[in-house]
Parts: structure tokens; C-alpha cells; sequence
């Protein structure tokens, strides 16, 4: 990844490059010095394996010296433009790397060195962004989602969009220590008047619930479930007048509100074409019709309540006369009941109606059967051509800032930036001349023991991912403080402050399904 000798140079070059410096070392001027940017002091020291050697003696500039026409500042500016047009088509044409090499006749060198110095810019910007809500604002909405792991080999990327703010992290697996660490990292960058009500839409698995109530307890959380059984249920985890509250609705009760856009309508009748049509897939299962019934709990219920059930076939009519027919459902939940029945009914109670009101201003007017964070991000297909990445986190990164951040400059703008922020002359010189560092073998990641102890020793908080002994999982944050061994069952345990239950609690090793030091700082635009 180092230009540091004349042979690697050539090697790791692409065609301009090579003609650049091929033209220097036949020429009879000298080469300016690249570490004072002047000819002032330069003299012509003789030549190597045909290369031209130079020394500048600036008696003002101590880190001046010998340079050849490979090192030199016409070379330097010769790499930087190199790489410029090579990142510009990157971000423009969405090029894959192979397809950069082949089109410009340069090294993977030249590609890898600028995406590595693009990502290093975007995480120094990325850490400097908070997120603003200007006073008077009644509802601020952040949508939180997953774009699959099918974007790269190994990677995901879990989002948030807090308005039109993008907050986002690149996690290996989709599971609560990810979700605990975006909406911490919410909280550390979104700042909102008191008279602001957040309103958070994911989707409906579980693993958002307690950290938007940790992070975020007066939020309204609103949850859109996907599962064949369950798709078009809405449920709403809310505080009103200092109670807990659970709402069970269809998405279709604020169908009818707001105006629905162009793009929204044209959604619309396209499906409705396609379901008279028959094109739609015909699922071989059969299922009953969702209950339209609103739902009010008293507490926070985790799982889809009137769900679809399956319509009995020959075969399972057959298998359940030999066993017992255990249903469709999901346990109950122990939280009361205090509402079921139409929607009319439903808005006299204030708790829904209220919650009815904040859905009317979030959904009204949008086509969400299926996932309205996908129409809000729109990056998938932007990905798409990126799959085969095997170490995805850099490309997938310099992609999503330059779609999310640069997609309004031309080609010429985004040059000029790419030139002035990011690939700059001090990067060439230092970076790539005399080695970035980046050819070594990065550390393996240090076992849960050795983490746990820095934690206990530091003082720091570490976010765990915990299945108890009834198998219900969480995502907490916890202040480790000493680390025990049971001698009678040999099991190991954490003691430790938890967050979530602001209270002293003891966790079993074998029960932390993934651990890290507690630092939120995802990506933030």
C-alpha cells in the first residue's frame, strides 16, 4: 500500500503516472522540492537506475533533503489527480473497483489509497455532526432500519434518519448491541426542544423497544411488523400522563390522510392492477384476514396481537388429530387489556386519539404496506453493484456519504472538493510516500475476559447483548465491577451497575451473546 521505493513506485502506478515520470527523468529542469514547494534551493545530485536524484538545501526548512523525480512535487500532483478522477468516477458512475482499473489502466493502488483517505475524512466530519431541531417543531421523526447483509460479504448497515439527517453504522450482524448503539448515538447527537415530540418508526422486531425507552423514554415508538402473519400491523409504544401504553392498529386507519404524492399514487394503482391482474405471487399458504380491531394495553406488549392464522389444510387437519393444536399465536403478554374494538370507539380514548393524531402526521398520505424506511433511504440499489466486497465497511461508507452528502455536485465540483478536503498534498506526501501503515496485519480482537476487565479497570461502560434465563433477550449498557468465579457450578459472573434497570445486577458470562466498550459514534451527516 507504500510508495517508498523507485521500483514500487512504477509498479504501483497507473499509465499517466508512468508517463508523467518517465517524462521527468528525461527532461534537463530540475524537480521542485515537494517538502518546500520551491526550486529556490534545488540541485541536481546525479541519477539511479535512470532515476533523477535531487537535494534541496533550504536552510529555512530542516525537513528538506533529497527527493527524486518520483517524490517530487510534479509527481506528487501527477498521483493527486490520479487519484481524484479515479474516486470522482467511484462516487459519479458508481463504478466497482475492478471496473476503475480497467477503465483508467491504473493499479488497485490507486483506488485503495484514496478510498482509504476519503474514509478517514468522512469519520472526522462524521464526528463533528450534531443534529439541530429547530424551536417550534411539534414532531421530529427518525425512521431506523437495516439494509441487508447481502450489501457485502460480511457487512449491514443500520440507519437512522433523524428528519433529513442520516445517522448511520456498519455492523457485521443485525441484533441488539447494534440497535443499542445507534439509538444511543441518537441521543448523543440529536438535540430537540422540550416542546418536541420524537417520533421513532422501525420495524418490528424487538430489539428497538428497550433502548428507545432507555434512551428516549417520552419518544413515541412506532413499530411496523413485516412476518407474512403480521404485515399491515402497527403497534405504538407511548408514556401519556406518566402510564405506560401499547397501541395495536392497521396502517390503513390514516390511509385516507394527507395527500398522498405523485410518486405514492402511482405505487398505489400499480398494486391495485397487479392484485386484479394475478400477478402478484400467490402464496400457496392461505391465511385468515388480520383482525381490524384497535388494541389498547396498559404496559408494553413485545408480539403482534390479531394476528393471520393459517387456514387448515388436508394434511395439518390429519397431523392434528394426532397431536395438539397449539395455534398461531404468540403467548400473551401479561399487560392489561383496557380497549379492543373499532376505530370510531378507539378515538374517544385519549391515549389512542392522541397517538392517532402523531400517526396521521407521520404516515398520512404514504403507501406502507410494506416499509416506508426503505422509500425514505433509497440506497439499496445504489449498493447493489457493490455485493461481492469482501470487507465491505470503507467502500460502503464513501458510497453512502457521497450518495447521501456530494449527489447534487457535478462531476467537476466534486473534483474540486475531492481535491481541496480530502486528497491532499500532505496525504500523497506522508501518507503514500513514506508509508501509511495500513500494510500491516491488523490485531485480532481481544477475548470478552480481557475487554471485561479494561471495563472493570477504566471505569467504562460496555454495551452487552444478554439472553437470561428465560430466554428473553436485551440489549443494556452496564459499569462492570468485579469478575467472579462460581466454584460450585463453575460458571462465571459480571457484577455490575445495569442502565436499563438503573440498579446492581449480575450477569453469567455464558448468557452475553456480544459485548464491546460502550461507544456510540456511528456516522452522522
Amino acid at each position: 500500500m507504500t510508495i517508498r521505493k523507485v521500483k514500487e513506485a512504477m509498479k504501483y502506478a497507473n499509465k499517466v503516472c508512468e508517463e508523467k515520470i518517465s517524462e521527468l527523468d528525461g527532461s534537463d529542469e530540475l524537480c521542485t522540492c515537494p517538502t518546500c514547494e520551491s526550486l529556490e534551493h534545488v540541485s541536481y545530485t546525479g541519477a539511479y537506475r535512470g532515476r533523477r536524484e535531487f537535494e534541496c538545501s533550504n536552510p529555512s526548512n530542516e525537513d528538506c533533503g533529497y527527493f527524486t523525480t518520483s517524490t517530487s512535487l510534479e509527481a506528487i500532483e501527477t498521483y493527486r489527480k490520479v487519484m481524484v478522477e479515479n474516486l470522482t468516477t467511484l462516487l459519479q458512475a458508481n463504478s466497482v473497483v475492478d471496473g476503475i482499473r480497467e477503465l483508467s489502466e491504473t493499479s488497485k493502488h490507486f483506488i485503495e489509497l484514496p478510498l482509504e483517505r476519503f474514509y478517514e475524512y468522512i469519520a472526522e466530519e462524521a464526528s463533528k455532526s450534531e443534529i439541530t431541531v429547530e424551536e417550534g417543531t411539534d414532531i421530529v421523526t427518525v425512521f431506523c432500519d437495516l439494509a441487508g447483509s447481502g450489501l457485502a460479504k460480511n457487512k449491514a448497515i443500520i440507519l437512522a434518519m433523524v428528519d433529513d439527517a442520516p445517522v448511520f453504522n456498519i455492523v457485521t450482524t443485525f441484533n441488539y448491541l447494534s440497535t443499542k448503539q445507534l439509538i444511543a448515538a441518537i441521543e448523543q447527537r440529536l438535540e430537540t426542544p422540550e416542546s418536541t415530540q420524537v417520533v421513532f418508526v422501525t420495524d418490528g422486531d424487538h430489539s428497538f423497544v428497550d433502548p428507545i425507552n432507555e434512551h428516549f423514554p417520552e419518544a413515541i415508538h412506532i413499530r411496523q411488523f413485516h412476518k407474512k402473519s403480521s404485515r399491515g400491523i402497527i403497534y405504538a409504544h407511548l408514556i401519556y400522563k406518566g402510564e405506560e401504553y401499547t397501541t395495536r392498529c392497521l396502517w390503513d386507519v390514516v390511509l385516507s390522510e394527507g395527500t398522498p404524492s405523485d410518486a405514492v399514487q402511482r405505487q398505489r394503482e400499480r398494486r391495485a392492477k397487479e392484485r386484479t391482474s394475478g400477478k402478484q405471487k400467490a402464496n400457496k399458504t392461505e391465511y385468515t384476514e388480520l383482525s381490524k380491531d384497535i388494541m389498547v394495553w396498559k404496559g408494553k406488549v413485545y408480539n403482534p396481537r390479531g394476528i393471520r392464522r393459517k387456514l387448515p389444510t388436508e394434511k395439518s387437519a390429519k397431523e392434528n388429530d394426532t397431536k395438539n393444536d397449539r395455534g398461531n399465536t404468540s403467548p400473551p403478554d401479561p399487560e392489561e387489556l383496557i380497549f379492543k374494538g373499532e376505530l370510531e370507539d378507539a378515538k374517544k380514548l385519549p391515549v389512542f386519539s392522541h397517538c392517532f393524531e402523531v400517526m396521521k402526521e407521520v404516515f398520512g398520505g404514504l403507501h406502507i404496506t410494506t416499509n416506508v424506511v426503505e422509500n425514505v433511504f433509497n440506497v439499496k440499489s445504489k449498493l447493489g453493484e457493490h455485493r461481492s466486497m469482501k470487507f465491505g465497511e470503507r467502500i460502503l461508507v464513501c458510497l453512502l456519504y457521497g450518495h447521501l452528502e456530494l449527489n447534487d455536485m457535478s462531476k467537476e465540483e466534486l473534483s474540486e472538493f475531492l481535491k481541496e478536503e480530502v486528497i491532499i498534498h500532505d496525504f500523497i506526501r506522508n501518507k503514500t510516500l513514506h508509508g501509511s501503515g495500513l500494510q500491516k496485519d491488523k490485531p485480532e480482537e481481544p477475548p470478552p475476559t480481557d475487554t471485561i476487565k479494561k471495563a472493570v479497570k477504566t471505569g467504562q461502560q460496555l454495551a452487552i447483548h444478554y439472553c437470561d434465563r428465560n430466554r428473553t433477550h436485551t440489549s443494556r449498557a452496564i459499569t462492570p465491577e468485579k469478575i467472579e468465579k462460581n466454584s460450585y457450578d463453575g460458571t462465571t459472573r459480571i457484577k455490575a451497575h445495569c442502565h436499563l434497570r438503573d440498579a446492581h445486577r449480575t450477569f453469567r458470562l455464558d448468557r452475553i451473546r456480544d459485548l464491546s466498550i460502550f461507544n456510540p459514534d456511528p456516522y452522522c451527516f
